[in-house]
């Protein structure tokens, strides 16, 4: 009987331990994997590994999903600052070589040619401050990919910025016709940060402006459709082939380079509005035709049950 007893004894400890072994594999497999991710992150920041998510609806699930997230997005910011390096060295390459250049040739001759030193000095300052703006650019850039971690509770009204920068064009441009299709009746408020808002109508009727040729007219229209306020900005100018329409919104493309950088363009203004608008889950299209103007269209949510504080 004793000898029966500690045979059930073994036997059940036995078992236990097997359990217990069981147990403790299914509930640190998730960990190991963890583990395992995140050693695979660290030795590759670029590492698309990622913790395999189990069909159980468990605590550990959830914590994987959120840790895939958060890697998801980690590897983003690196994609997109490695990216802005590169895309800064690629493009400060040509302006920092002529400016290279014109001193070189100061350097040689131009000390005793008034023309030559008039020549070198106004070329260096026209590269100088194509840099300068390139850097902002590229920064604004960087901002807007951004926008949803530091400007998602922003509201703008947006008829009103859409008037106050038409206004401001009649008066920078006045060899321009503008006109405005109002469409909207009362005020329209957007999750966007003004400052963004504004900065996307600039570019767009800047660029309106720059590529208009003996047709001085602008034309801007906003309306209302469905949950989306649509605002249009339409020139007469050199248009568009059905290619560059599909690359227009690529950093650093230019249409026509020799042209666009005579008129100081970067091939930046496009893909910093299309990535502003992006991150308050807007959009924007363009159509063209060449040799008679485009139309770009931008469209942003509206916030249906907003009211502003002076409301209240």
């Amino acid at each position: 009987m004793k000898q029966y007893f500690w045979l059930v004894t073994a036997i059940v400890l036995v078992l236990s331990a097997a359990a217990g072994y069981g147990i403790a594999i299914y509930f640190f497999r998730p960990i190991k994997q963890m583990v395992d991710t995140m050693d695979a992150i660290e030795e590759d920041t670029l590492s698309e590994t990622r913790i395999k998510i189990s069909k159980s609806k468990d605590e550990f699930t959830d914590l994987s999903v959120h840790i895939n997230g958060l890697l998801d997005k980690m590897a983003l910011y690196v994609t997109q600052q490695k990216q802005f390096v590169e895309d800064v060295s690629h493009e400060l390459r040509t302006p920092t070589a002529i400016v290279e250049g014109h001193l070189k040739l100061l350097n040689r001759w131009g000390k005793e040619d008034p023309q030559i030193l008039d020549e070198s000095l106004a070329a260096s300052l026209t590269e100088i401050q194509r840099m300068k703006t390139l850097v902002q650019e590229m920064l604004d850039l960087s901002r807007a990919e951004q926008v949803e971690i530091h400007y998602k509770n922003e509201v703008t009204p947006i008829r009103n910025v859409v008037l106050h920068t038409f206004h401001n064009f009649k008066m920078l441009y006045p060899d321009f016709v503008f006109n405005l299709d109002d469409d909207l009746n009362r005020e329209i408020y957007v999750n966007i940060y003004r400052n963004h808002f504004e900065q996307i109508l600039v570019i767009l009727m800047d660029n309106a402006v720059k590529y208009s040729t003996d047709r001085h007219e602008i034309h801007l229209s906003i309306s209302e459709s469905m949950s989306y306020v649509q605002i249009a900005i339409q020139d007469f100018g050199e248009g568009m082939s059905q290619e560059d329409q599909q690359k227009i919104f690529s950093r650093f493309y230019r249409v026509d380079k020799a042209r666009s950088r005579n008129k100081g363009g970067n091939g930046l203004g496009l893909s910093i509005a299309k990535e502003l608008l992006e991150g308050y889950k807007g959009d924007i299209t363009v159509e063209s035709v060449l040799g008679h103007g485009s139309v770009f269209r931008i469209q942003l949510p509206i916030l249906k049950n907003y009211v502003p504080d002076e409301e209240l």
